[in-house]
């Protein structure tokens, strides 16, 4: 569980540092959908959150094509989010709109 929490914190102090772009206030069914078409299309899982309230009021994964790490978080308030390069968040924002 540390070593999870340590990667998920050196993870949002990496995008803080480079600056990546985030598309917000996705909501539940398209962050769903985005979310599985990513894992169809060959991403695979490098971390998932994983404490008691997990999908419930927050969720967090990240999903990992080549060099390539989309993070992908959900809450009950905000609904969900998706961070990365820009190229693929662009892809993402016209998926979502």
């Amino acid at each position: 569980m540390i070593g999870n929490m340590l990667y998920a914190h050196l993870a949002d102090i990496h995008e803080r540092l480079r600056g990546f772009p985030v598309e917000k206030n996705i909501s539940t069914a398209r962050f769903n959908e985005i979310l599985d078409l990513h894992r169809a299309d060959g991403w695979h899982r490098v971390y998932e959150y994983t404490g008691p309230d997990a999908w419930i009021d927050y969720g967090r994964i990240h999903l990992k094509n080549g060099r390539t790490v989309l993070r992908f978080r959900w809450n009950n308030y905000d609904e969900g989010s998706v961070t990365g390069p820009r190229g693929n968040i662009e892809d993402i924002a016209r998926l979502v709109r």
